[in-house]
């Protein structure tokens, strides 16, 4: 393992982000995570994480996280908040590829999206459409182009299939078949043990995309 990597993170207070963090920490990675309430945040007081108080959607606050870094990693997702969908993904993710382009040393950017975005599977997209509305799946589209077509930061485009909040097996499936396939679901535990690995392995960076299973 490479000593002294330092990690920006956004959505480090999800289920998700929650179990890349703990990884991250146990593989002893410095940390600058950004979170709209510290309170929420329960790896604060680890020594080796930095916390910022801020909002992904505002470019300012996500170059007071990006600045410097060496790898970002993404775990952000549209939430619904009284019945409504908050839409991010394509703003904060075209923040972040924004901000990372313009540092000196350019950070490799690791991003979640969905299976069923850039075509992966209509009856995906349309059983996520039911579920989380049109509006909300646009949004995550939009942000799956942003990131595929980008041509200066290094990056990987993460979908997972069907998470789950099982206990982690520390095994997953790399599928990067682009058009309609089935796998299993997958923890969120064992797609944190993909992003941890995903630091250092860089077999899949720049594809269009790789699907993520259980196995």
């Amino acid at each position: 393992m490479v000593k002294n990597i330092k990690i920006a993170v956004f959505g480090a207070t999800g289920n998700l982000g929650n179990h890349f963090v703990r990884q991250s920490l146990d593989k002893d990675y410095g940390l600058r995570v950004l979170v709209r309430n510290e309170s929420k945040f329960i790896h604060r007081e680890k020594h080796n994480v930095d916390v910022v108080v801020g909002d992904a959607t505002k470019f300012e606050d996500v170059v007071k996280v990006v600045k410097g870094v060496d790898v970002v990693v993404s775990c952000l997702g549209n939430v619904k908040k009284d019945g409504v969908s908050i839409l991010i993904m394509e703003k904060s993710h075209s923040n972040i590829l924004d901000v990372a382009a313009e540092q000196e040393n350019i950070p490799r950017c690791v991003f979640i999206s969905s299976v069923g975005c850039g075509g992966t599977s209509w009856l995906i997209k349309t059983m996520i459409i039911m579920i989380g509305g049109k509006s909300s799946f646009n949004d995550y589209e939009a942000a799956d182009k942003r990131i595929r077509e980008e041509s200066t930061v290094p990056r990987l485009l993460v979908r997972p299939y069907a998470l789950t909040d099982k206990q982690g097996t520390g095994e997953y499936k790399v599928i990067e078949k682009q058009s309609a396939t089935f796998a299993k679901s997958v923890s969120r535990s064992d797609v944190a043990t993909f992003l941890v690995n995903a630091i250092e392995d860089k077999t899949w960076d720049g594809t269009p995309g790789i699907q993520l299973g259980g196995k």
